[in-house]
């Protein structure tokens, strides 16, 4: 099942209006996660510790992330599946579209095994809540 992690830069805000609109999606800020040991910590270290909870992190970091699967994918290491956000489709101030396209992924992903999966987070459709 899909539980969610929300990398530190995105704000807390989504994660309780998520809580708000489906308390049933389980989703965690970086910083409330493991009482925010891991904010400011390096991405391998997260995402080891985010795998053994099953967890899949969220995230815009686009740059440092995606070596770290390849190396990690050519060695056999596993992770607990990755979701991106491209910031050209959604700025990381924009809660509401964050928290309807968050709420609509999980709905249309819950199920799936997520252990070394990537994805991509779509725009949401309109009104999707």
């Amino acid at each position: 099942m899909l539980s969610l992690l929300l990398d530190q830069q995105m704000s807390r805000e989504i994660v309780e209006q998520v809580r708000v609109w489906r308390p049933e999606i389980p989703i965690q800020s970086l910083y409330e996660w493991r009482e925010g040991d891991f904010v400011g910590v390096a991405d391998p270290s997260i995402l080891r510790a985010a795998a053994g909870e099953g967890l899949t992190l969220v995230t815009y970091d686009r740059k440092t992330i995606p070596p770290i699967l390849i190396e990690w994918g050519l060695s056999g290491t596993s992770h607990g599946g990755v979701i991106f956000i491209d910031t050209l489709t959604m700025r990381s101030n924009d809660f509401g579209r964050l928290v309807r396209a968050l709420i609509h992924y999980w709905d249309q992903e819950h199920a799936s095994a997520w252990g070394n999966r990537i994805g991509f987070l779509p725009v949401p459709p309109p009104k999707s809540l």
